[in-house]
């Protein structure tokens, strides 16, 4: 049957929560059922993949018969000139004659060395390497849309960071102008409390740019107009419950392209299989059932009529042709070598690929927790500092230092966060659970 999008859509509870969107935010949720629902490449995939489970047939094996019906009439009109032996002769002109003949024809291969049954499982390789193709597209989509999805919500965090800082410098600029009024500050401090505050909203103008942007290639991704709107919320869920062992005792048995390299070495074996198949003699049965009809304007014999059954075997059996044969067969057992080095080569890189996912994944969890610890406090030292430069107990330079920490601070943590989920999101798909 076509490959069902459905049946492959398998998100982990990592990625969506239902309590955590907003009512009206477009959910990851949502974006992933409509990529998969809109994909141009997934439904070519899926298309090819149809084809070749419509393939997969006992008929295209070659083990069913093949039935044709045939009828043909003919007309003439001839001088015919006979003589016999009896000394009659005949010698008109004008002599009309017909033939009709209609059957039945039945050709049923018994025997080819097997080689039905080799192409048989060739079929279904196949068919199943077309499964694997579209999920392997369908694994490569949801990755797209969920790395994208989730840079849209870290840009989000950014742009709120950045508020958060302003509203900080709208305070800082307040205090400066204040004590500027009474006498107690400096034209400078107001000047420069200005001065930041205007960079940042320069900054804040870039950053909603770049959301923008990031919106239409996600829009891009699920297949609908770039300018469509849609808001996002503004957390990335990371649990860090992903195991080494785990991951590697499963990644061989459901990492689809391990998959797919398998069935290719399948396809391969069938493949010489198949052309072994050849030495052999082909044995085929033959059957008919025929109608036929004479008449003729002259001659000994004016009408012949008849009708039956027919049946019997054919066998051919080609002893040499060139010296082709020993050569296709050669050739059918390099392939063969090369699909099992192609699989062997392909898990080297999935394991190599793993560890190396891991890897990061790990680190990405120490650096989250050292970068949310970090905010805190700096949270806390911004909120010291603007108390102190209130009450005149450190200057505009120590608070606009701190300010920037703070902003450095909230950058490093949207991008630990958003590191994390690209970690989570690449080990899931290496190790075939991405999509089920």
């Amino acid at each position: 049957m076509r490959i069902n999008k459905y049946s492959f859509l398998f998100i982990y509870a990592l990625f969506v929560s239902a309590a955590t969107f907003a009512q009206g935010q477009f959910t990851l949720e949502e974006a992933i059922e409509l990529g998969i629902k809109n994909s141009y490449d997934i439904a070519v995939v899926n298309n090819n993949a149809a084809i070749a489970e419509n393939n997969n047939t006992l008929g295209n094996a070659g083990m069913l018969p093949v039935v044709d019906i045939n009828a043909s009439t003919n007309f003439a009109t001839n001088a015919t000139k006979q003589k016999f032996y009896t000394g009659e002769t005949i010698d008109r002109s004008g002599v009309k004659n017909s033939n009709i003949t209609s059957g039945v024809y039945l050709t049923w291969t018994l025997f080819n060395g097997l080689k039905m049954f080799a192409t048989h499982e060739q079929l279904s390789a196949l068919e199943a390497m077309g499964k694997l193709s579209s999920k392997i597209q369908i694994e490569n989509t949801l990755q797209s849309i969920i790395i994208t999805y989730y840079n849209v919500v870290k840009q989000k965090q950014l742009i709120k960071g950045l508020s958060e800082n302003i509203k900080i410098s709208e305070e800082r600029l307040a205090i400066a102008q204040k004590k500027f009024d009474v006498g107690a500050g400096s034209k400078l401090d107001v000047l420069q409390a200005k001065t930041d505050m205007n960079a940042q909203a320069s900054n804040l103008i870039r950053q909603k740019t770049i959301l923008d942007e990031l919106k239409m290639s996600l829009n891009q991704l699920l297949a609908r107009p770039a300018e469509t709107t849609f808001e996002v919320n503004d957390s990335i869920p990371v649990s860090f419950q992903l195991k080494y062992e785990d991951l590697k005792t499963n990644y061989q048995k459901a990492n689809v392209s391990l998959l797919y390299a398998q069935e290719n070495m399948a396809l391969s074996k069938q493949q010489l299989n198949s052309t072994k198949a050849d030495m052999f003699p082909v044995i085929n049965l033959n059957a008919n059932y025929l109608f036929t009809r004479a008449q003729n304007g002259a001659g000994q014999l004016l009408f012949n009529q008849n009708l039956g059954f027919n049946y019997g075997l054919t066998a051919s059996w080609r002893i040499f042709n060139g010296f082709t044969l020993n050569n296709r067969i050669k050739n059918a057992r390099l392939q063969e070598e090369n699909a099992s080095l192609n699989y062997k080569n392909i898990q080297s890189q999935v394991e190599q690929q793993l560890i190396i996912a891991f890897k990061h994944y790990e680190d990405d969890k120490k650096v989250l927790d050292l970068e949310e610890d970090n905010l805190k406090l700096v949270k806390e030292a911004v909120n010291i500092a603007l108390e102190r430069f209130r009450i005149g107990s450190s200057n505009s330079l120590e608070l606009k230092v701190i300010q920037q920490t703070y902003d450095d601070a909230l950058v490093r943590l949207s991008e630990a966060r958003y590191n994390a989920k690209v970690s989570e999101t690449t080990l899931m798909k290496l190790n075939g659970s991405l999509v089920k």
